[in-house]
């Protein structure tokens, strides 16, 4: 233990060198980020010479503990704390497989409970019900609130065929919901076509903006296009974002040369980037982008370029209003902290975040009966297109009405 103490001291002894540069190198005229870590290392220090069950701390893990309070007392719910054990969790997702309930989430400190930005489509926490904007405020009787949120997150994953009761907090309501863990493969483009009037409509539906998005979407819009459509629509509804890079590639692919897809706007309020579209070799049909209120992050980036630049009426509700953007800085402990640093504007130059983006034409959506029975939809590539359900069918109505534009 002295030896660990030593190596801790000298730790915290170069935190506060690295820091104090810091100050000094950017000008600072106080010392206030010193003053600040002053009571961090007291803290530790009182812990280590007076705690009764000394042999039962993990300083490691209370470190972690602290890092993710800190960051936690933002009061933001995009900026997080990975512990080192943790990193690894972060790239399942992008890979196109995992074990889980299929949801999107954040953490939501006001309520100290885990929030869903989407349910994924065809996903175990879709089929149940589980809507964007829900609070997860207990896993299998447990509060949320007495638990890390990469603690809550490991605790809804498991082993497949595994059941997972969840409290959640629907506005006032309080209720309990058991799903099924699945291993969920994650699909994030899937196609199809239907007829309105003599007239073929492609339909695609993107539920993620992950690393095969780009390649599976030009095969997907090949074939729709082989087919020789009349009006595309592309449905990004329950999409809660993904990669940037992505995104910015979707769309090109609906975007002529020249047009902005999206800028970034730093604390300061200072544009850093702005991306413009490549433009592509696609025939330009009638298009109608299909959002509701579990449409984030990249989905509103491209819902907000094709609407703006006039390529693309919104259908649907208003999307979710996350428009800040995340960078990960690695720590000296293997963790890595991700800090909200900038936000995206709009091709107009609107901030949406907290905001969302309105669609052009307003439908509120009916719960799908096929919920519960359509256990393996999100397996397939190529799906029927539901005319039944009312945001389509206004979608496709509008597009021929040319109306909302």
């Amino acid at each position: 233990m002295k030896n660990f103490w030593k190596g801790l001291l000298s730790y915290l002894f170069v935190a506060l060198v690295v820091v104090a540069s810091s100050v000094i190198l950017s000008g600072a005229t106080d010392t206030k980020l010193l003053n600040y870590i002053s009571p961090l290392y007291e803290t530790l220090y009182r812990i280590n010479e007076n705690y009764y069950e000394i042999n039962k701390v993990n300083f490691d893990d209370l470190i972690d503990s602290a890092i993710d309070g800190m960051v936690k007392g933002l009061g933001d719910d995009f900026s997080y704390y990975y512990p080192a054990k943790q990193m690894a969790e972060q790239q399942i997702e992008m890979e196109g497989q995992y074990g889980g309930l299929g949801i999107e989430v954040t953490y939501d400190s006001e309520n100290r409970a885990v929030k869903i930005i989407s349910p994924m489509y065809g996903t175990p926490a879709w089929r149940v019900g589980l809507q964007a904007g829900d609070l997860i405020i207990g896993i299998d009787d447990q509060p949320v609130s007495e638990m890390e949120y990469m603690e809550a997150i490991n605790k809804m994953r498991g082993k497949p065929g595994t059941e997972v009761k969840l409290t959640i907090k629907r506005d006032k309501e309080i209720f309990e919901v058991k799903v099924v863990r699945e291993i969920i493969q994650i699909i994030p483009v899937k196609s199809g076509t239907t007829m309105y009037n003599g007239k073929k409509i492609g339909y695609i539906l993107l539920t993620k903006f992950n690393e095969p998005v780009p390649a599976e979407l030009q095969k997907a819009l090949r074939k729709l296009y082989d087919q020789k459509i009349d009006a595309l629509l592309l449905d990004l509804r329950n999409n809660p974002g993904g990669l940037l890079d992505v995104a910015i590639q979707v769309s090109n692919y609906f975007l002529d040369a020249g047009k902005i897809i999206v800028s970034v706007k730093d604390r300061n309020g200072k544009i850093t980037d702005r991306y413009i579209s490549q433009g592509n070799n696609y025939p330009k049909v009638p298009m109608a982008v299909l959002v509701n209120n579990g449409s984030a992050s990249a989905s509103e980036i491209v819902a907000a370029a094709l609407k703006e630049n006039g390529r693309a009426i919104l259908v649907g509700q208003k999307t979710f209003g996350k428009g800040s953007v995340q960078r990960g800085f690695p720590l000296s402990n293997g963790g890595t902290v991700f800090l909200t640093i900038a936000h995206y504007l709009t091709p107009a130059g609107k901030d949406i975040h907290k905001v969302g983006i309105q669609p052009n034409i307003t439908v509120e959506e009916a719960t799908s009966t096929s919920r519960k029975v359509d256990a393996k939809v999100y397996t397939l590539t190529e799906i029927e297109v539901d005319v039944n359900d009312p945001v389509i069918k206004t979608a496709i109505e509008s597009i021929f009405k040319n109306t909302g534009k």
